[in-house]
């Protein structure tokens, strides 16, 4: 069988990147390229760039709905939300400060990676694998078999293409910002970051010619990375069990996730601060409720959200208590003004 490929972690600080595109990782597509080989770059941000900003004042273009940025997609050339999907046209002068010409694409998505690919390597056969351009029916089996007959040289994408896919040509992958998933909200994300590493990684090198991974990090110290080049999987789960062990997270605790939301600003709030004063008189023993707080995103699509965590080392506490206070949280005046909901054992916590 195949052997594992080599990993290398390049470390970006300070480097000037081409579109989020290091030097190391252009010398390295350039050689597999030349030896008729295929490169695979893996970047989890679809669109041209996460955001327009404007270098005069600092404007930066936000969803009016929701507390995020509006990504750039130049095909269509719109700012499209990536939450609740609204769109418009990018202004023609700065709403900030009114001037022209002054606002810039900000960051890198794969749209722009692709256009900087088609200029640092004229002629070579770009394949983009993203839900933009997988959108009508046939289209990713299409761009598939570009890279199966060998017309297609270059694949980038997002996670679509992180499993699934057997492109035993390919011998080089490059990972553009392995960072993504370190300084997430969720406790979970180290973990889904570590998982989609490997998985990318192990399509590089799946047939006879040794596969190389090349990493670009800003944070090349984390633990992580240490064992991720090792490839010494019980070490990284140890790292990951350890951190939960601290925080009394599972598997080392259950968790309860109340969520609220509605257009009314303070109304999510309210809502679940009635509802934790409720689980106190109910008493609320071993379960500790942490909140409520803002959702990490607060206001999606035009309604405000928060969020009350309820946590304990045993999980009977926790299933008690829940099983007394749900009864009780549809009689909280200005409960039908919110729309809550309850996720035991969260799998994610936006």
């Amino acid at each position: 069988g195949a052997s594992p490929p080599r990993m290398t972690l390049i470390d970006v600080r300070g480097s000037r990147l081409e579109h989020g595109l290091s030097p190391p990782l252009l010398e390295a597509v350039a050689e597999h390229l030349q030896a008729r080989r295929q490169a695979l770059l893996f970047l989890n941000r679809r669109g041209y760039a996460p955001t327009l900003y404007c270098q005069q004042c600092g404007w930066i273009a936000r969803c009016r709905r929701c507390d995020a940025h509006l990504v750039l997609h130049r095909g269509e050339d719109l700012l499209r939300c990536h939450h609740c999907d609204g769109r418009q046209a990018p202004p023609a002068r700065c709403p900030g400060c009114g001037k022209e010409q002054t606002l810039h694409p900000l960051g890198q998505g794969t749209q722009r990676v692709e256009a900087a690919l088609a200029e640092r390597f004229p002629g070579t056969d770009i394949v983009r694998i993203d839900r933009d351009s997988t959108r009508h029916k046939g289209s990713l089996e299409a761009l598939l078999g570009r890279l199966r007959d060998g017309a297609g040289q270059i694949l980038l994408g997002t996670q679509m293409i992180a499993k699934g896919h057997h492109l035993p040509n390919i011998t080089l992958v490059g990972i553009l910002d392995a960072d993504q998933g370190l300084f997430g909200a969720d406790f979970r994300a180290t973990e889904r970051m570590a998982q989609l590493v490997l998985q990318v990684a192990g399509r590089a090198g799946r047939a006879r010619h040794p596969g190389e991974v090349l990493i670009q990090s800003r944070c090349p110290e984390h633990p992580l990375f240490h064992h991720l080049l090792r490839q010494d999987y019980p070490a990284i789960c140890d790292l990951l069990l350890e951190e939960r062990r601290q925080g009394g997270l599972p598997p080392f605790g259950a968790l309860a996730l109340l969520r609220a939301e509605a257009v009314d600003t303070d109304a999510p709030r309210l809502f679940l601060e009635a509802a934790a004063t409720r689980a106190a008189d109910l008493g609320t023993g071993e379960v500790m409720l942490l909140g409520p707080a803002p959702a990490p995103m607060e206001r999606r699509a035009g309604r405000h959200r928060a969020q009350l965590l309820l946590q304990s080392r045993r999980r009977p506490p926790l299933h008690r208590l829940l099983a007394a206070l749900v009864p009780r949280l549809d009689k909280i005046p200005g409960a039908r003004r919110v729309r809550w909901s309850l996720d035991v054992d969260p799998q994610e916590m936006f």
